[in-house]
C-alpha cells in the first residue's frame, strides 16, 4: 500500500512501519487503537483495519500517496522518497524510529508501490529492515466521505519485546492513519479532529 504503515509506508504505509511517535500528549485519535486488529506469531504480524475520513476519496487519496512530505505530518519519519517507475508503480524509501513507551526502534523501509488511483494501494517490500511486508489498501466513497481498508503482513527484522510487541504495532498504527486523516482535513481546509 504505502508503513505507518504507513509502515507507510507505509507506512507508510509501511505502511504501520511508518508510524508516529508515541507521546505523553498524543493528538485526539481519528482511529482508536481498539479499532486496529493485531495478530502476531513469532516476528511476524497482520494487521486488519478499517475507518472512515470525513473527506471524499480524491482528497484521502491525495495524502496517502504523497511519499515526498510524509515527514511533515508523520512525525516518526526522518525521510521519504519515491521514485516513478510507470504512471501506476513507484519504488519509496522511508527511514524513521518508532517508539511506545521505553522501547524504540528505528527501521528503514523499501516498497513497490502499485497505485490503482483512488481506489487501492498494494505495497510489496523489497529491502530495509522488515524481512516481509504486502499491505494494501481500499478506498470506497460511504456519504461525502471514504472508507479505507487497510490489510498488511509483516515479518519484522528486528526485535520486538514479547509482550508489547502487539500493543506497539496497534498504537503506532492508529497513530499513523490518525495523523493522515488530521491531514486530510487540514489540506481540506476543515477542522482537525
Amino acid at each position: 500500500m504505502l508503513r505507518r504503515a504507513c509502515w507507510v509506508g507505509f507506512t507508510a504505509t509501511a505502511l504501520w512501519a511508518a508510524a508516529p511517535f508515541a507521546q505523553a500528549a498524543d493528538p485526539p485519535q481519528a482511529v482508536a487503537e481498539e479499532d486496529v486488529q493485531v495478530q502476531r506469531s513469532g516476528q511476524s504480524f497482520t494487521v486488519d483495519l478499517s475507518f472512515y475520513a470525513p473527506v471524499p476519496p480524491a482528497q484521502a487519496w491525495a495524502v496517502l500517496t504523497d511519499f515526498e512530505h510524509m515527514p511533515e505530518f508523520l512525525p516518526n519519519l526522518t525521510s521519504s522518497h519515491a521514485h516513478k517507475i510507470s504512471d501506476t508503480e513507484l519504488k519509496v524509501s522511508q527511514t524513521g524510529v518508532a517508539k511506545y513507551g521505553v522501547f524504540s526502534a528505528n527501521f528503514e523501509s523499501i516498497r513497490e508501490i502499485t497505485l490503482m488511483p483512488e481506489t487501492e494501494i498494494h505495497a510489496h517490500g523489497v529491502g530495509g529492515n522488515l524481512q516481509h511486508l504486502e499491505s494494501v489498501m481500499h478506498l470506497h466513497p460511504e456519504g461525502s466521505g471514504t472508507k479505507l481498508v487497510y490489510h498488511v503482513e509483516a515479518l519484522a527484522g528486528f526485535w520486538f519485546p514479547p509482550l508489547i510487541g502487539p500493543s506497539l504495532v496497534r498504537h503506532d498504527t492508529a497513530a499513523q492513519f490518525s495523523a493522515m486523516v488530521r491531514e486530510m482535513l487540514r489540506r481540506r481546509g476543515l477542522a482537525t479532529l
